[in-house]
């Protein structure tokens, strides 16, 4: 419609600028009137021009529709000539996010938007997940005539279900502490698979599947805490039990070399050796310049009365 109203002012324009100059109207006022004709003349012609030309962005794909059929050619990014009055649908070609999250400020719907599936042990846990995926710029014809007419129309129609009932159905295969240990990274593989089978039909590329969280039910939660507590209190209570066993052998082995060691020192030492070494020890401090000292008994019975002298 509007490249018919453009091209229905420009020839009007035209048709009156040609009879005004036929005419040879002699006024400056009607030469001005004539100039104001011709120039919107121009301006029209140009807008009517405009409408045979289609930029594309790159990452975008258009669809051409005339009167309401899908033409075979795509337009590709740049400057396409085309039908006037065709219409133009464009397809974003770049990757794209589907994200379904249970944070309100995250996901592409407001608030709890996690997929809340059933583990094969009966529970209820809540998938946080991002998918990106394209469309295939070869295909997107198609889209337009089986699927959707918009970007956002094929998320809701397409994209959205085939995300929560894959979940759904992956998840319930699995059990529930199985998905936040290390069956999580085979549980999102399966999600990938499954989705490129059954978006690949329906001329959309599946890049990469995100499992990004597994909300548990907070009874599982607190469980799982509590296990954890009591398994971190028994390695500490181990680690202890380990450290006092070493200190206890440390000590039997310095018991053991003490005792041998008297062992020797008995089985080495006389009466008469003892003795020796008082008397010897009797003689130094006789020479020493202390002024009183004692002289214990020697005896092998160790009787006797000590000696005390002093100058």
């Amino acid at each position: 419609m509007g490249v018919l109203f453009t091209l229905i002012l420009t020839i009007v324009f035209i048709v009156i600028y040609v009879n005004r100059k036929r005419s040879g109207a002699t006024d400056p006022r009607f030469r001005g009137m004539q100039n104001i004709l011709l120039l919107a003349a121009i301006i029209f012609a140009v807008l009517t021009l405009s409408h045979f030309f289609v930029i594309i962005d790159a990452g975008e794909v258009g669809v051409q529709v005339l009167f309401g059929k899908v033409r075979e050619r795509t337009l590709k990014a740049g400057i396409n000539v085309v039908n006037p009055f065709v219409t133009i649908v464009k397809y974003p070609t770049r990757i794209q996010e589907y994200t379904m999250s249970i944070d309100i400020s995250e996901g592409s719907r407001r608030g709890d938007d996690s997929v809340k599936v059933r583990t094969l042990d009966g529970l209820e846990v809540g998938v946080d997940l991002t998918v990106w995926w394209k469309i295939d710029p070869e295909k997107v014809n198609r889209v337009y005539e089986d699927l959707a007419k918009s970007t956002y129309e094929l998320e809701m129609k397409i994209i959205r279900p085939a995300i929560r009932t894959t979940v759904r159905d992956t998840a319930a295969i699995y059990k529930m502490d199985s998905l936040y240990t290390g069956e999580r990274k085979d549980f999102t593989n399966s999600i990938n698979d499954t989705l490129i089978t059954l978006l690949s039909p329906k001329s959309v590329v599946v890049d990469k599947v995100l499992v990004r969280n597994i909300s548990l039910p907070k009874l599982v939660e607190n469980a799982i805490e509590e296990k954890m507590k009591a398994k971190q209190q028994e390695e500490a209570m181990e680690y202890k039990k380990n450290i006092a066993s070493r200190e206890a052998e440390i000590k039997e082995i310095e018991a053991r070399g003490l005792a041998n060691a008297q062992r020797i020192i008995n089985s080495t030492l006389s009466d008469k050796y003892l003795q020796h070494e008082a008397i010897m020890a009797y003689e130094k401090l006789a020479n020493s310049e202390n002024t009183t000292f004692v002289i214990l008994p020697t005896s092998p019975t160790a009787s006797g009365m000590p000696l005390i002298l002093g100058k």
